[in-house]
């Protein structure tokens, strides 16, 4: 039973590995570009960066240069967030992973963890549609970014009940080490 346990482990570690590298590489392709745009100051890249997420429209908007740097930068540093938050979570799995089935703080740590996914979905939402709304008048981005929304929203949320899950199990285990 241990080894099936250390399995699903195991390869929810490695997917959080694949995860945290592909975030970081996105983080610096999104400030990349947006800056790249921005010291340029191309129409011409801000539009491809901006047509990869949102239906630009065939006119140029003066300020497309400046929306494209905006967006990349925010959504870098959002991504950057995330990467922050997802980190908490690994070093749960790896303690979990190595004996450590309840320890101080876990319950924290993945509150941590929960908290900042929640945030990073919330205010990923809020950018994409802001910007998909107000600067291109694409009322459907509201209804585009739902699912994904409420996909990453639910992991948070999943991982706040496995913060109480643990903070129940730490103090579980404090009672049953007095009671010996």
């Amino acid at each position: 039973m241990k080894k099936y346990i250390i399995h699903h482990i195991n390869v929810i570690i490695i997917a959080l590995r694949i995860l945290i590298t592909v975030a970081a590489i996105m983080a610096v392709l999104n400030i990349g570009m947006g800056l790249f745009a921005l010291i340029k100051n191309d129409h011409g890249i801000a539009r491809s960066f901006l047509a990869q997420t949102f239906k630009v429209p065939d006119f140029t908007i003066n300020e497309e240069v400046g929306v494209a740097a905006t967006f990349g930068v925010l959504y870098g540093a959002l991504l950057i967030y995330l990467i922050y938050g997802i980190k908490h979570f690994y070093r749960c799995l790896v303690k979990i992973k190595a004996g450590k089935m309840f320890y101080n703080d876990q319950g924290e740590d993945f509150r941590k963890a929960g908290a900042s996914i929640i945030i990073f979905a919330k205010t990923k939402y809020l950018l994409y549609c802001c910007t998909g709304v107000v600067v291109f008048f694409d009322i459907t981005m509201f209804f585009k970014q739902i699912l994904p929304f409420l996909g990453i929203y639910l992991a948070g949320k999943l991982l706040y009940l496995m913060a109480y899950m643990a903070e129940k199990g730490e103090f579980i285990q404090e009672e049953n080490e007095l009671t010996i």
